[in-house]
């Protein structure tokens, strides 16, 4: 009989080993596939293409094998194995910072779109909201924020100072590659939400604070005669240290953790300021160099600025309630990176967006359906595989949603939740079957002139939008 220990072990390097095979033919540094704004990438590029895996771009070939094996295995083991395969296999090696080139990054995301004359063209900070409202638009989204996952020796994912002391070098030497004033760097430690993570990994995000040239390129040649930029300005605020010029440390994010329950246990002796956040705020140079780009060009501009990521998956449901042939009787709620919008456009069926599997974002959801009632709710949470004390139960989810209309689950294994290894696989296979099933002769499609009355009408106004 093969001890379970031992079967997570191999398990583990089997696994280990199909993605260090799979990065090893990767030259350079790439984002990071599961951050927000790589995903949301590409899964507008898939909306617009028609192509693409979704989440299953972050799985190399045959892991769909390995991982139902170790979903037979108790949650402590499966989350044991997980880390097993993290700590040989998750990131790059600190090596290859040394001939990073920042701008690539602006270039590989420009690349994910093929050459078309756009009606409009969305950039700014990621979200799934977003995602949403640019593969409306039939819109590319150039983000103005990358991950990347350096790896530095095991560590006690409490301890903020072995994360702090490689997390300060990597970010200086990030910094030290590219043109003065074009980047900020912020290392994210979430000893909570990312306890695996943070182990093996320093997290990374590159945020831009210039308009790349590949974007002013790709807006030149891409935008048709007439076309409107739309600037996605996030204000989410969250404290951050400054470790130096164009370097930060963030602890902790969005949840229903604040930032002070953070800092009560983690901090560092640095100044301290209230910035726009790592993951979702759009940074104030960034935004202000679109809107100079645009005045110089003569391109109209609609900006969408609100406080909280969870804005703009409510103004994105709003957006496919405005476009012909949507399935107003039901609605989708997705989660952080599972989203796939091609599959909402195909189906007619109306998202809405919810930043994670939390306590707050259960609120939210049930502060949206007080006096709703839908024929038919899908419901799909990204598996965190960390019991954050924020994260919602799925059965709180289930009894909220439930008295709505009849619950469809998306990809969720109720007995696996949240450490469900084979999440990705079902989800991705479910809206497969529900684009098959569903299928509209036209997909649905916003145009910019609804999005600005959007907008403007009471229900979800945005800052410095209405004229």
């Amino acid at each position: 009989m093969i001890r379970p220990l031992r079967t997570m072990g191999l398990l583990g390097l089997i696994i280990a080993l199909l993605f260090v095979s799979t990065s090893a033919a990767e030259k350079g540094i790439a984002p990071v596939c599961f951050d927000s704004g790589t995903r949301v990438v590409q899964e507008v590029a898939g909306a617009l293409t028609g192509r693409g895996k979704s989440v299953l771009n972050c799985y190399p070939p045959g892991s769909e094998l390995f991982l139902g094996l170790l979903s037979l295995l108790p949650e402590s083991l499966r989350i044991a194995g997980i880390e097993w395969g993290m700590s040989v296999s998750l990131g790059e090696p600190p090596r290859k910072l040394d001939s990073f080139e920042p701008a690539e990054l602006a270039r590989w995301c420009v690349s994910q779109y093929p050459d078309h004359a756009y009606q409009a063209i969305v950039i700014g900070s990621p979200n799934g909201g977003v995602a949403h409202l640019a593969s409306l638009l039939h819109a590319p989204f150039l983000t103005s924020s990358f991950g990347l996952v350096i790896r530095h020796p095991p560590i006690d994912p409490d301890d903020i100072d072995a994360y702090a002391a490689t997390g300060d070098r990597y970010a200086a030497t990030v910094l030290g590659r590219a043109a003065p004033g074009s980047i900020e760097v912020i290392d994210h430690y979430d000893p909570l939400h990312d306890r695996s993570l943070v182990k093996y990994v320093n997290f990374l995000r590159v945020k831009l604070l210039s308009l790349p040239s590949a974007y002013r390129e790709f807006i030149g040649k891409n935008l048709a005669p007439g076309g409107k930029i739309v600037l996605v300005d996030c204000t989410y605020p969250w404290p951050q240290f400054r470790v130096g010029k164009g370097s930060y440390f963030q602890i902790g994010g969005l949840g229903a953790i604040t930032s002070d329950d953070y800092l009560k246990k983690w901090g560092r002796d640095l100044s301290l300021e209230t910035r726009p956040e790592s993951e979702w705020g759009c940074p104030p140079e960034f935004a202000a160099a679109v809107r100079q780009f645009a005045r110089e060009e003569g391109i109209e501009l609609i900006e969408i600025r609100y406080p909280h990521p969870a804005d703009y998956g409510l103004l994105s449901y709003h957006a496919y309630l405005a476009c012909a042939s949507v399935r107003k009787n039901e609605i989708m709620f997705d989660c952080f990176n599972y989203q796939n919008p091609r599959t909402n456009l195909q189906t007619g069926i109306p998202d809405l967006w919810l930043p994670f599997n939390t306590q707050d974002a259960l609120s939210f959801a049930r502060g949206f359906l007080t006096g709703r009632r839908f024929k038919r709710i899908y419901l799909t949470l990204v598996p965190s595989f960390a019991r954050s004390p924020d994260t919602a139960k799925l059965k709180s989810w289930e009894d909220l949603l439930s008295s709505h209309g009849e619950l469809k689950l998306l990809g969720i294994d109720p007995h696996a939740f949240p450490a469900d290894t084979l999440a990705p696989f079902r989800y991705v296979a479910q809206m497969k079957r529900l684009r098959q099933r569903y299928q509209l002769l036209t997909p649905l499609e916003l145009d910019t002139s609804t999005l600005e009355r959007l907008l403007c009408n009471q229900s979800v106004p945005a800052t410095g939008t209405c004229k």
